[in-house]
């Protein structure tokens, strides 16, 4: 089995997981003089950018839906022109937005692979059968990512487990579990 986890920041995850949408970027300013903005993306496939044809930003708590008119890959970032914002005074309006899309419009990943969103609250169980807890969160490090699970035995208690294929032995996104195979004394730590 291949592990394979999609990043998105766990404080965005937090903000938006409940809701049907996924944030796959941000915009960081405008772009020369014709409303055109630069957004480091989110998406671990830059070429999603090419697949964009309605976003929603997101600014605090306004939320304003755009068609978007070109884009393109920069470098590390996005360059996107939004239908309606003409210049670069409106680009700088929308500076700092979150570019979210429903979550259903999300690339198909391979099998075997996972967003991030998709593990949360799954029930973890070693592989003798016992219930270890759910995960409340995914933590990304420089590394691996960690699953943070809360410990059903003793709820104030969190631990991490690496993200490893050699630890998860099963992910099963139907029953909402997952099953791992953990060096002994790992939760102890």
């Amino acid at each position: 089995m291949r592990l394979l986890l999609k990043k998105t920041s766990g404080l965005l995850l937090k903000l938006y997981n409940e809701k049907n949408d996924a944030v796959i970027g941000k915009v960081l300013s405008p772009h020369g003089i014709g409303g055109q903005v630069k957004v480091f993306p989110y998406s671990d496939n830059p070429e999603r950018i090419n697949l964009l044809v309605k976003v929603e930003l997101c600014l605090g708590s306004e939320r304003r839906f755009f068609e978007v008119d070109k884009a393109s890959i920069h470098g590390r970032f996005w360059l996107i022109k939004f239908k309606g914002i003409d210049s670069r005074s409106d680009a700088a309006r929308i500076r700092d937005s979150l570019v979210l899309i429903p979550k259903q419009d999300r690339m198909l990943l391979p099998e075997g692979s996972f967003y991030h969103d998709q593990l949360i609250g799954l029930q973890v169980y070693s592989s003798d059968g016992d219930l270890l807890g759910s995960i409340s969160e995914m933590v990304t490090t420089g590394g691996h990512d960690l699953f943070l699970i809360v410990r059903h035995d003793r709820e104030d208690e969190k631990k991490l487990i690496p993200a490893v294929k050699k630890f998860v032995r099963q992910i099963d996104l139907k029953k909402g579990i997952m099953v791992v195979d953990l060096p002994e004394g790992l939760l102890d730590l």
